[in-house]
């Protein structure tokens, strides 16, 4: 195996690995300014128009919150992250049972349920991660996730097109 001379360094006279080699550069795009103003009014719609909701937080597929609306003391970065790779991996399980489209996952708790779903958006892929109460309708929240999903979509078309 060969590597890139940038990939190497001497420490005491001896060729090592440089810690560029484990570092990658992003091609992460900041979602436009006007798309995270507009997408906070579509949030802000979900959580005061369905009850039951303790928080909701739209964030990269990378898991990078994009914006958040909570009722309660979350971490929104901690919840992004752990968010889009619980989606990541749900995906991966259903294509190895061999099922398509994986749009959202149920987690269900002893004192409430956490809702993630995919944002399809053509240019910029989201996921929303919602908290709910533990009595709630699911069928209330999910359709409000999917108003908001399609909205989202919407903004996306018209602010990353």
């Amino acid at each position: 195996m060969s590597f890139d001379k940038n990939y190497l360094k001497f420490i005491d006279g001896r060729k090592v690995m440089s810690d560029k080699l484990f570092q990658s550069e992003s091609n992460r795009v900041k979602p436009a300014d006007a798309f995270i103003t507009a997408s906070k009014e579509v949030l802000h719609e979900l959580v005061h128009t369905t009850s039951g909701i303790d928080g909701v937080l739209l964030a990269s597929t990378d898991g990078f919150e994009v914006n958040s609306i909570f009722q309660k003391d979350y971490d929104a970065g901690k919840l992004s992250a752990v968010g889009s790779s619980i989606l990541a991996l749900v995906q991966a399980l259903t294509n190895e049972a061999q099922l398509t489209g994986c749009r959202s996952v149920i987690l269900d708790a002893e004192d409430g349920k956490i809702m993630i779903s995919a944002v399809p958006n053509k240019n910029q892929p989201m996921i929303v991660v919602v908290v709910t109460k533990q009595q709630v309708l699911l069928g209330q929240i999910m359709h409000g996730m999917n108003k908001a999903i399609k909205a989202l979509q919407e903004l996306d078309e018209k602010y990353h097109a």
